[in-house]
């Protein structure tokens, strides 16, 4: 009698093979074990005489797959057709849920047909299976026999309706997988009906059919067995004088307890290989923490242990909605289009493990036919882990799901383990980013230290010895006239040194405070309108009034600066000129109208250029010529006058205006100084650029 199990979702059932003897029953089973599992898997048992004739039973597990959520487990049995066996056959048939009636069609065997299925009848009736419902189908085999009746005629033999006898030749297995089938459906249905309330709920009779012709449909199209072709066959070879009904009974059960042990042996060694794989390719992707090669080795292990065509890692963007990460395998069955897309996240945001027989069925045809798993990935993002495959060449039951979830839960840890290191690389980078700036930062900081150190020492140096002069000249002359009384000329010789003593430090300090505002900035730029001759004349003046050649083209424009800084500015380079010219040579300043670059235009501006006939200098003094403190000539036999400011100031002014200064050596001795200031057209120029 069929068990039916809700826990495991399981229905074990059994279906008997009855005919007379030498008829093909125990060939039917074997065509049927080659044509189902070619790879000998599930071996036959068989209980057999010497002769090779069956003794008490042939068993054949057969596993159907999932119908209708449940897992269906058949035992296939046939009985000795030998007279004197009748008690073996009444034991075997006890419990069985459906039979095919094997009748030999050979010339002559139409008795033995017709004494056989009395046989079944009384046996049926002594193990009380009774009732119209019960289903008998025969099979008229040995089709392949010259002069064998056919399937008509095998039914008149039996006085049973045509429709449920059927042609066989077991021999060559044609129409033999068919009967089975429709010995299976017949079965099901009958099972399902007489099932209790609960069951019958859970179940739909209407696609019962469907889903076992999908659930043989692997098996179809398959070449029928070779008559010598090898099988695996376990045989247990007895004595006939061991022929007692206990011995029967016990070694019913015994059979029917050794195929479900190894069932479970060929279970229980397809997930230690699926482990094993799985180990494998752990072993393979431990040392890494790319994540794509993390999900590449889940993806191949997942696809070849479940034998899928396509195995796929989808990931739900809150915006953009499912997005295919990783695959693995072709691309023939791939869920496309909108019904995937929205197939697909109603997995993701289901999250949780499911397997579809049919993909088509389940979707009423929006998806390709495929056999279908998925599995959630655990993690801070959705993530799905599928597999799918063409319907009906596979389908995925428990044990396939629970390899799917354990491939799922290390794909979560790999993801984990790439996303901790991802985040530690691009922390190590950000910090030697911020290690490398602030090491630039400080080089740079240091470098300004020492250059602030040098240019102290420089305006110690400079500035010590430009006071101490005029500072001795007022010591020693206010010394002189506190204690001199002589005449009033020498008197006011005295109070002039004093005088120029202070004007010189008067001169000094004015011209430390005017850079300390320029290197500041703070204040303000006047924005005079100023003429070139102003300018000309104001700088001769404040240098001095030293001898100068000026040479003025026509038409200047006029400069737009500071009526001080301006002036002061030429002035410093006359003064240098001055210093560093023989006696009695002439400066020469040649002032003309020139373009100046101001952002991405060239604007109007007024070229100063002061020429002088000095020393020139040195190429080793030139990255320093403008800097503060820095001056040129001998310390101790020929530097000129002053703290090294006036080169130093003269580029700042020009900086401040928007111009620039220069400097080039002069072809047969002398410098040359150019200072270039932006005419008044340029105003606008200048404060777009300064903006």
């Amino acid at each position: 009698m069929a068990q039916w199990s809700r826990a495991d979702r399981t229905l074990h059932a059994k279906l008997v093979y009855y005919g007379p003897a030498l008829g093909g029953k125990t060939t039917t089973l074997r065509a049927i074990h080659r044509l189902t599992d070619p790879e000998g898997r599930n071996p036959l048992l068989s209980l057999a005489t010497a002769d090779d004739r069956t003794l008490f039973f042939d068993l054949l597990p057969f596993e159907l797959g999932s119908i209708l959520g449940y897992r269906v487990a058949l035992k296939l049995y046939t009985v000795p057709g030998q007279v004197r066996y009748d008690a073996t056959r009444r034991v075997v048939l006890a419990g069985a849920d459906a039979v095919v009636f094997v009748a030999d069609a050979s010339p002559g065997r139409a008795a033995d047909a017709r004494a056989s299925w009395e046989d079944l009848r009384r046996n049926l009736g002594a193990n009380r299976i009774e009732g119209a419902g019960f289903p008998i189908l025969v099979q008229a085999n040995k089709q392949d026999v010259e002069g064998a009746a056919d399937a008509a005629e095998v039914a008149g033999w039996l006085d049973v309706r045509p429709h449920v006898v059927r042609g066989t030749s077991a021999r060559t297995g044609e129409g033999v997988l068919d009967v089975f089938v429709a010995a299976s459906k017949a079965m099901l249905s009958r099972l399902v009906s007489l099932a209790d309330e609960r069951t019958r709920r859970e179940i739909d009779p209407a696609q019962l059919d469907r889903q076992v012709e999908a659930a043989f449909a692997p098996y179809r199209g398959r070449p029928g067995p070779a008559a010598d072709a090898p099988e695996r066959r376990s045989t247990i070879p007895l004595d006939e004088a061991d022929l007692l009904g206990s011995a029967v009974r016990v070694g019913t059960q015994l059979g029917a307890e050794l195929a479900d042990a190894r069932a479970r042996g060929a279970r229980l060694e397809r997930e230690a290989d699926a482990l094993r794989t799985l180990t494998e390719m752990l072993r393979r992707v431990d040392a890494t923490f790319d994540r794509d090669a993390i999900a590449d080795g889940a993806l191949a292990a997942a696809g070849a242990v479940l034998g899928a065509a396509r195995a796929e890692v989808w990931r739900l963007d809150p915006e953009t909605g499912p997005r295919l990460e990783r695959s693995w395998g072709d691309g023939s069955e791939r869920l496309a289009g909108p019904e995937g897309a929205s197939f697909i996240r109603a997995l993701l945001e289901a999250g949780s493990t499911c397997a579809a027989d049919d993909l088509a069925c389940e979707t009423k045809g929006a998806l390709p036919r495929a056999a279908f798993a998925c599995a959630p990935v655990e993690g801070p993002a959705r993530r799905l882990l599928a597999v799918h495959v063409p319907a009906p060449e596979r389908r995925f039951d428990a044990a396939d799901l629970r390899f799917l979830s354990t491939v799922a839960g290390h794909l979560a840890a790999g993801f984990d383990k790439a996303g901790v290191w991802a985040e530690l690389v691009a922390h190590r980078e950000r910090l030697e980013v911020a290690v490398a700036a602030r090491t630039k930062a400080l080089a740079r900081a240091y470098e300004e230290l020492r250059s602030l150190d040098r240019m102290k020492d420089r305006f110690l140096s400079s500035v010590s010895h430009e006071m101490r002069t005029p500072l001795t000249a007022i010591v020693c002359s206010a010394s002189f006239l506190r204690d001199y009384g002589g005449a009033p000329e020498e008197r006011r010789e005295m109070a002039e040194n004093v005088l120029r003593g202070a004007g010189a430090l008067e001169r000094l300090l004015d011209g430390l405070f005017r850079i300390a505002r320029l290197e500041r900035g703070g204040e303000p730029l006047g924005a005079s309108r100023l003429s070139v001759p102003s300018i000309v004349g104001r700088a001769i003046e404040l240098a001095g009034n030293p001898r100068v050649d000026v040479a003025l083209a026509e038409d200047l424009p006029a400069v737009t600066g500071d009526p001080d800084l301006a002036p002061r500015a030429l002035a410093n380079l006359l003064d240098n000129a001055r210093k560093f010219s023989p006696p009695d040579s002439c400066i020469t300043l040649r002032v003309e109208a020139c373009g100046l670059r101001i952002g991405k235009r060239t604007a109007e501006a007024v070229a100063f250029t002061v020429l002088d006939r000095g020393p020139g200098v040195p190429e080793a003094d030139l990255e320093r010529l403008f800097e503060a403190f820095e001056q040129g000539g001998e310390t101790l036999t020929a530097k000129p006058a002053g703290v090294g400011l006036g080169l130093y100031e003269a580029r700042l002014a020009a900086r401040r205006h928007g111009g620039l200064l220069r400097y080039t050596p002069r072809a047969g001795g002398g410098s040359e100084f150019r200072l270039v200031l932006p005419a008044a057209t340029a105003s606008a120029d200048l404060e777009a650029v300064r903006g």
